[in-house]
């Protein structure tokens, strides 16, 4: 099966439309459709990055469909530089941003950083050895 093909089932099996795909991405369902049709070349790694994001599949996927990236399992040490940790507070307030097509505002990030620092907050107090109190209710 060609890149073409493949893309195509990927969008399909999402439940998405040429044009969904193309709102979700900021790639024009036009080229969408020459892509899927094989009326076009294998995209840019800059197309097949949105299209990861449109499609919400790993860009490094795309990228071996597309024949940029070999398809052999990678070893430990290649495993581990394809995957450095990123500190999100960090990629949060450093980075333009978006979500489902939409541009965040950087009230939109703190918003998003503020509600992770909640999420997280008790898991890091418990790893940090810190007893937290029951709460009872008295009538």
């Amino acid at each position: 099966m060609d890149f073409y093909e493949q893309l195509k089932d990927m969008r399909k099996l999402k439940g998405f439309t040429i044009r969904e795909l193309a709102d979700r991405s900021g790639v024009s369902a036009a080229y969408i459709s020459q892509l899927e049709n094989g009326n076009r070349g294998v995209p840019s790694p800059e197309v097949l990055m949105k299209l990861s994001e449109g499609l919400n599949t790993p860009y490094t996927e795309l990228m071996q469909i597309a024949g940029y990236l070999e398809m052999n399992a990678p070893s430990r040490e290649e495993a581990a530089y394809t995957k450095p940790r990123i500190n999100l507070r960090r990629f949060l307030r450093e980075n333009d941003l978006s979500f489902d097509g939409v541009d965040l505002t950087e009230l939109d990030k703190e918003w998003i950083e503020r509600a992770l620092t909640v999420l997280f907050w008790k898991d890091k107090k418990r790893r940090n050895g810190v007893e937290e109190p029951e709460f009872t209710y008295e009538n």
